[in-house]
């Protein structure tokens, strides 16, 4: 601690608190949205629109936990609030409840950008651009999100294990 002044530490210690502070206070808006996305039944609403246009449980899943996702932020409100939406669904799914898991899961990491701490994350350890951050991190968080649902389709049609 010697071979430092001062100065330099207290120079550092502002430096991290700048950064972690950023994506701490991203973090808890992100959160304290999903509640009351969670409290307001918007959720149960878009469930029963999806499902009264034909639209199958796993993809409702997936599109609410992506609608979610993209709302607020966070891919773990994300799928927390789709899976407490979506769980008095399950005696209606005609195959194993396991899939409707992982389709949570895939809509529930998609489009990571602004509002998710993590894209945040990605830039400043990068060392990326916020533009450079969206063409690779927000684009791959996509990409695996959609080959994920396509996954869970494909899967749930060959082995139902219901």
């Amino acid at each position: 601690m010697d071979d430092f002044p001062r100065q330099v530490w207290q120079d550092e210690l502002t430096d991290a608190l700048q950064n972690g502070g950023n994506i701490a206070a991203i973090t808890c808006a992100g959160g304290a949205f999903g509640a009351m996305l969670a409290a307001s039944g918007i959720g149960t609403f878009l469930a029963n629109q999806l499902a009264d246009i034909g639209i199958g449980l796993l993809i409702t899943a997936w599109l609410i936990a992506a609608i979610v996702r993209i709302a607020q932020g966070s891919a773990t409100v994300a799928m927390l609030t789709t899976a407490g939406i979506m769980a008095p669904l399950v005696p209606q799914l005609t195959v194993h409840p396991a899939y409707l898991v992982m389709a949570i899961g895939a809509g529930g990491n998609i489009c990571s950008w602004y509002n998710d701490s993590g894209f945040w994350l990605v830039k400043e350890i990068g060392g990326l651009t916020q533009a450079e951050t969206i063409k690779t991190w927000t684009a791959l968080t996509t990409i695996i999100s959609v080959s994920g649902l396509v996954a869970v389709l494909v899967y749930s049609t060959l082995f139902p294990l219901a």
